[in-house]
């Protein structure tokens, strides 16, 4: 279907539209009344194409965005989906390696000395035993400082004997 919208209306004065100019004519009608008859008839023909083929491309456009609409959503719910499911994977990747997504503090490295409780202090931490408040105090700190394990004359040590 041609857009009538570009159709121009013929001329019904030559010689091709002669017929139809005499089927029109009579004692009344002259060849020139005959040829406005056909370009009035013509034009109200081509109106009613006009709002037709107006009616077709609005419903056409109005597809179109339907279409578009439909599939705009279904984008978007797609890639709702797929952010769901990174997200979900993300936290079950988190729940698996807690270490390895734990946070950082934002802190300076300490400039001076790091004071490490005493072995025996660390070795209760480990085992989630109770441990006396006394050995995270100052003193309690310069005394672990203090203790040089290596020094303890009452330490064990493996001694070499003669026969090996």
């Amino acid at each position: 279907m041609n857009d009538p919208n570009l159709a121009v209306c013929p001329d019904f004065s030559s010689d091709d539209f002669a017929e139809a100019r005499l089927q029109l004519t009579s004692n009344t009608v002259d060849d020139g009344q005959a040829a406005r008859i056909l370009a009035t008839l013509w034009d109200i023909q081509n109106a009613k194409d006009i709002r037709r083929w107006n009616a077709h491309r609005e419903e056409e456009d109005q597809m179109a965005r339907a279409l578009a609409e439909q599939e705009a959503e279904e984008a978007a719910q797609k890639q709702c989906r797929l952010r769901e499911e990174a997200e979900a994977a993300l936290m079950e990747e988190r729940k698996k390696n807690k270490a390895k997504y734990a946070p950082v503090p934002d802190i300076e490295v300490p400039l001076g000395p790091v004071n490490i409780p005493a072995p025996y202090t660390t070795r209760k931490l480990k085992k989630g035993e109770y441990c006396e408040l006394y050995f995270f105090t100052n003193d309690g700190l310069a005394e672990a400082e203090a203790f040089n394990p290596s020094v303890d004359d009452e330490a064990l040590t493996l001694l070499k004997a003669d026969n090996g």
